[in-house]
């Protein structure tokens, strides 16, 4: 019996040395590489294939091309390793543009380029940009998207799980219309005029019209049928590339709302990607907003002579004409103030003054 127990203990022991060896000699030496080789490759198994884009337009607009050229420098800056998609026409929401800015807060989507009406329903904030006659100027506009009041709106996206990388232009809001020319307050009166947000809803009751919300993919049939006799929207960024020159026949300049657009993204999708391509995406985005600012400017040059050429009657109103509507719509501006932040309200209002 001892024999046999000698023998037994003896092969179990050469079959644990076997093994042993087998871990140091082939196992061992291959499973320490694999663990490095994992570690390498961890940065690309954080980043996604694809990051999607949605945008309100057509990649034909000026506020499109922004997007377009935002994608196209990201992957030209971080050598083809973060990929940017670009979701035209509010399809990644089923054409609501007003969802864009929840589904990136929600990480749904991963990037934005939206114009801050459709933003401030879930960020009160940035209706700063549409209080009514707020900037004089593009000069004014400038000098606060540059200013530390600027950033500090962007900042605020940080509270709704985004990051802000810039600001873009769709600009002025001017006002078309079938009915007639529009020179005073009383002009107004009884319009349907299609907006979108509470705000310019409140400012058109206060000039006499009839606001009708209304997505923007109903508007030109609404305006072809006669539903609405006029909307609101900037001329290089909407009505010149949407043809809203084909079913309206009056246009009036009066600058009351500024329509800036925010590139942004999602904060955790921002903080998976490693700080060398972040740097890099912040670059593409400052490059493209730039380049989105400067088509949109250089549209706007021709963009009134244009309308005219396809018949439209334009008005550019006075200082003086534009007093009237400053006096009615001033109820509205103080209203909406309060509701922005009056330290947003003022940082913005010490820059405009700053420019005067």
């Amino acid at each position: 019996m001892n024999k046999k127990l000698l023998r037994f203990l003896a092969v179990g022991m050469l079959f644990i040395l076997v093994l042993g060896c087998f871990g140091c000699s082939g196992g061992g030496g291959q499973q320490e590489p694999a663990g490095e080789e994992g570690e390498e490759g961890g940065e690309e198994v954080a980043l996604k294939s694809e990051y999607k884009l949605t945008m309100n337009v057509s990649t034909d607009t000026c506020w499109g091309q922004g997007g377009v050229k935002f994608a196209e420098l990201v992957n030209e800056y971080t050598d083809g390793k973060v990929n940017v998609k670009v979701y035209p026409n509010a399809q990644l929401v089923g054409g609501d543009q007003m969802r864009q800015a929840e589904m990136v807060q929600s990480g749904a989507i991963d990037f934005m380029l939206n114009s801050t009406i459709n933003i401030a329903p879930t960020i009160p904030e940035f209706d700063v940009f549409s209080l009514p006659f707020m900037f004089p100027s593009y000069e004014a506009v400038d000098a606060v998207v540059n200013s530390e009041a600027g950033q500090k709106l962007l900042d605020v996206l940080g509270d709704y799980n985004m990051v802000g990388l810039g600001y873009g232009e769709n600009g002025f809001r001017e006002l078309t219309n079938n009915v007639r020319p529009i020179t005073s307050p009383d002009d107004m009166k009884g319009l349907k005029i299609r907006v979108v947000t509470p705000i310019y809803i409140d400012i058109m009751r206060a000039l006499g019209a009839n606001p009708i919300a209304m997505n923007w993919g109903e508007v030109f049939t609404s305006l072809q049928q006669g539903v609405i006799d006029g909307q609101e929207n900037p001329v290089v960024g909407i009505i010149i590339p949407n043809k809203v020159y084909e079913v309206q026949k009056y246009m009036t300049n009066w600058h009351y709302s500024y329509d800036a657009l925010v590139l942004a993204v999602n904060k955790d999708v921002w903080e998976s990607i490693p700080a060398d391509l972040q740097e890099q995406i912040q670059r593409a985005a400052k490059d493209a907003m730039a380049y989105q600012i400067q088509i949109s400017r250089e549209g706007l040059a021709e963009g009134n002579d244009f309308l005219r050429e396809q018949g439209m009657e334009v008005t550019d109103l006075t200082p003086e004409q534009l007093v009237p509507f400053k006096e009615l719509t001033k109820p509205v501006y103080d209203d909406y103030a309060e509701k922005v932040g009056l330290d947003i309200v003022k940082a913005f209002e010490e820059v405009v003054a700053g420019m005067q």
